[in-house]
């Protein structure tokens, strides 16, 4: 198969910029976007920021690039539109929230308006210590635009989904990326996606927190990478 047709989508995670992407390099050859999911869809659930990804690529195909609950839409968007959908690079997440740390009281946090005081303590849980607080203060900020709204009504979708219930879908390729010191999603989930995507590669990185796109950008690209090369072959 030639991928160069293929664009690259990345969908940030649940109060994550789309610019929070920016460093991590795509091929030149490969039209990258980064979509704002959260600023575009009322109600903001799985299914619609799903059509947001697909059509965020401009043409029928792509690779989807999903960091959390972006890492969710994506394999939602796999599922929904597999004629555009051709490959999946799935960060820091899993195919259900069981063993997600801190789902329970981040819902309960979320109410508008939302203290800034949560919203930092939310941004700092995505990092590891010591990381730059320019990456704690672009999160704060981003969350504080878009509101407390749209973070509890796709996480509540989010948590109310298994993805194993869709079945699976055994010829995608799919690259798992994972940090190993991320305090909310445990190298288990990543393996479970092994459930929904028969043929993922899954990698764990033990220097890497819960942001993979922050912490190791070239990591990312590099999962990436693969992915293509895999879709090549």
């Amino acid at each position: 198969m030639s991928t160069e047709d293929l664009a690259v989508v990345f969908l940030p995670g649940t109060h994550l910029s789309p610019a929070s992407f920016a460093e991590v390099p795509v091929p030149s050859r490969h039209e990258a976007v980064s979509v704002a999911w959260m600023e575009q869809e009322r109600p903001c659930t799985l299914a619609a920021a799903a059509r947001s990804a697909v059509n965020a690529a401009g043409q029928e195909r792509c690779v989807l690039v999903g960091h959390s609950t972006g890492a969710a839409i994506a394999a939602t968007a796999a599922f929904a539109f597999p004629q555009q959908v051709r490959g999946l690079v799935l960060l820091d997440s899993g195919p259900d929230m069981r063993g997600h740390t801190s789902i329970d009281s981040m819902l309960s946090e979320l109410a508008e308006p939302v203290p800034d005081e949560v919203l930092l303590r939310h941004a700092r849980r995505n990092v590891p210590d010591g990381s730059p607080q320019e990456w704690i203060d672009q999160m704060v900020e981003y969350a504080r635009s878009v509101g407390g709204a749209p973070a509890a009504e796709v996480l509540t979708d989010q948590a109310a989904t298994d993805l194993r219930d869709h079945g699976t879908l055994p010829d995608l390729p799919v690259e798992v990326f994972h940090g190993g010191l991320d305090p909310k999603r445990s190298p288990d989930d990543a393996a479970a996606w092994r459930d929904v995507f028969p043929r993922a590669h899954v990698v764990v990185d033990e220097s890497v927190g819960h942001t993979p796109q922050l912490e190791a950008p070239t990591a990312v690209g590099a999962a990436l990478q693969r992915l293509l090369q895999r879709l090549s072959a």
